[in-house]
């Protein structure tokens, strides 16, 4: 059997292709354990400083939302699924969907619940104290 030069040279090209093909699929599927956050918490005490959050890819298939802490510059992961960890990434999202500062996501507004809270309480017992009056 004889080769051809030229059908040698057209194995080897296809055969690259094939190659390159391959390395490039491999590229895009999830290896597991490339996370930057293998462990993360659902609450956090204390004032924030810095805020990063890092969307699904090819290496981590979960949103990882990372604060800095204020008082020891203490990097903190943080569960995506929490009522913080959720606030954040829409805050995030929109911070950087308007052009505006990701730092003013991390003011926490405390003391809006509270207050409704208390004036529910008051009038309530004012509703209580005046049906109890009337008896």
């Amino acid at each position: 059997m004889q080769l051809y030069p030229q059908s040698v040279c057209r194995l080897a090209f296809l055969s690259l292709c094939c190659v390159l093909i391959t390395v490039n699929e491999s590229e895009g599927t999830f290896v597991p354990g490339r996370c930057l956050c293998p462990q993360s918490q659902s609450r956090i005490r204390g004032h924030l400083k810095e805020l990063t959050v890092y969307h699904k890819s090819p290496s981590c298939n979960t949103v990882t939302v990372i604060v800095t802490l204020k008082r020891n510059n203490e990097l903190v992961c943080l569960n995506p699924e929490a009522p913080l960890g959720k606030q954040l990434i829409h805050c995030w999202n929109r911070a950087h969907k308007l052009g505006h500062d990701v730092k003013l996501c991390l003011k926490r507004r405390r003391g809006r619940g509270r207050k409704r809270m208390r004036s529910r309480q008051r009038s309530q017992g004012q509703n209580m104290r005046a049906s109890s009056s009337s008896s």
